[in-house]
């Protein structure tokens, strides 16, 4: 049974869109932010230094922290491409055109352990929301092997949002936000992907959005417009955790997006509610089980107290970032 969210606490303040949180083994927390790239959240620099973005139109998203302690930002912005920020304000750039990534929005990447960097490209129309049709699937999935250029690996997908590697190192699961489902494909020699194999689709009220993994082989994942955090158990069980919205909210969502009139409108419905319209999540604690939420209208990170641990991510013990 969902808890009531707003119950919930939250940690730092004066956030710019803090999209996607990632959290550190000695309790450090960083989110993405609009107008620095990224933040550390709660420290006393929190508000950062503005950076001077690359593009009109460039909107952080997704991010992931590399062993250097630089951070990768995914621009879902028109433009699309992956910077890299290497000082406070300062980017530069680390996928774009000239490894084959293709000016088109880019939601979510992450580097393996091999050095690959899987990138969510999760629509080709601009502006994005043209995406959020039903039956819409121009998304695609991309790995940019180290030194080279982009090939995509998967295609014909509903909306790729958040992407990961499973802790076993088999499998890439995505979110396909419009498709409404969770989906998963074995990574082959090259790396290549096999057949998508389809893990759960969502019914009313939830379009997937953030993802990471528990101790135990369960999969996590948020939902926008319905604010929800769900647990999908290693026998494809699918529990909701905690909800924010009420009915009429999804009825109206659910009745634009059959309509095909599904826009920014429709999937920010959850910023009317507490959680701002939750987009993201990740472990933290000592014992991994608390959870920090991200999202994108909300200016702090909520946090909630899981009842299982989370499985470690690969980012989890790097030293000082360059913004700390």
């Amino acid at each position: 049974m969902a808890v009531l969210a707003h119950l919930l606490p939250v940690v730092g303040d004066n956030l710019n869109r803090p999209e996607s949180v990632i959290a550190l083994a000695d309790g450090r927390l960083y989110a993405c932010d609009r107008a620095c790239g990224v933040v550390r959240v709660g420290a006393a620099r929190e508000a950062g230094v503005p950076v001077d973005w690359p593009a009109e139109e460039f909107v952080a998203n997704g991010i992931a922290l590399l062993a250097d302690g630089s951070f990768l930002i995914a621009n879902v912005g028109p433009r699309g491409g992956a910077w890299r920020l290497v000082a406070p304000g300062r980017l530069e750039p680390f996928l774009t055109e000239a490894q084959g990534v293709p000016q088109s929005s880019l939601n979510f990447l992450y580097p393996d352990h091999a050095g690959n960097v899987w990138l969510s490209l999760c629509t080709q129309h601009k502006p994005r929301q043209l995406a959020f049709r039903h039956d819409n699937a121009d998304a695609a999935i991309g790995v940019v092997r180290p030194g080279g250029r982009m090939e995509i690996v998967a295609s014909g997908l509903g909306f790729t949002n958040e992407l990961r590697v499973d802790p076993s190192g088999r499998w890439l699961y995505v979110n396909e936000t419009i498709a409404r489902r969770l989906s998963r494909f074995e990574i082959l020699a090259g790396p290549r992907l096999g057949p998508r194999q389809e893990v759960c689709r969502f019914g009313r009220g939830t379009w997937p959005d953030g993802l990471e993994f528990d101790a135990e082989g369960g999969i996590w994942l948020t939902s926008v417009v319905s604010n929800r955090l769900l647990q999908v158990t290693p026998d494809g069980h699918c529990q909701l955790h905690l909800e924010d919205c009420d009915d009429a909210a999804i009825d109206a969502a659910e009745a634009a997006f059959a309509a095909d009139r599904f826009g920014f409108d429709e999937i920010s419905t959850g910023r009317h509610f507490s959680l701002r319209n939750l987009s993201s999540l990740a472990f933290g604690g000592p014992d991994l089980r608390t959870v920090y939420l991200g999202s994108l209208f909300h200016t702090g990170v909520s946090v909630w107290r899981a009842p299982l641990a989370g499985h470690a991510p690969a980012h989890w013990r790097v030293g000082a970032t360059v913004i700390d």
